[in-house]
């Protein structure tokens, strides 16, 4: 990786590249997130989001219902997130976003299995 030009700085609440004075290598995805891919994602969560709600309401299973929507919100703000960072993959807010959210949303969805097994 090469230096970066003075007064640039690629990573960080104080990132100040854009894609017009920097080039993608020096972000840290090194690429450009697929906004196609991301919209897919997004939907097929809020899919999932609202069959767990009607059926959690339907067969009253509010543990399970509420990790479920949890992790489903938690994974659409992440690729809310992905969808940010396409225009500035150097924008921080939206890598943290990103990052935090899809990495912490399986864990809602473990914590419904575990839920699940529980009553079995």
């Amino acid at each position: 990786m090469s230096r970066l030009p003075d007064g640039l700085i690629a990573f960080g609440p104080q990132a100040n590249c854009t894609l017009e004075l920097c080039p993608i290598e020096w972000s840290v995805l090194r690429y450009q997130p697929s906004i196609p891919a991301s919209g897919i994602f997004i939907a097929l969560f809020a899919l999932g989001l609202i069959v767990h709600a009607v059926q959690g309401i339907r067969w009253r299973t509010w543990g399970f219902m509420a990790s479920m929507i949890a992790g489903c919100v938690l994974e659409i703000v992440g690729y809310v997130g992905r969808l940010f960072i396409h225009d500035n993959p150097f924008d921080f807010e939206g890598f943290l976003m990103q990052i935090i959210c899809i990495t912490i949303a399986p864990v809602f969805f473990s914590a419904a299995i575990y839920v699940l097994l529980s009553q079995t």
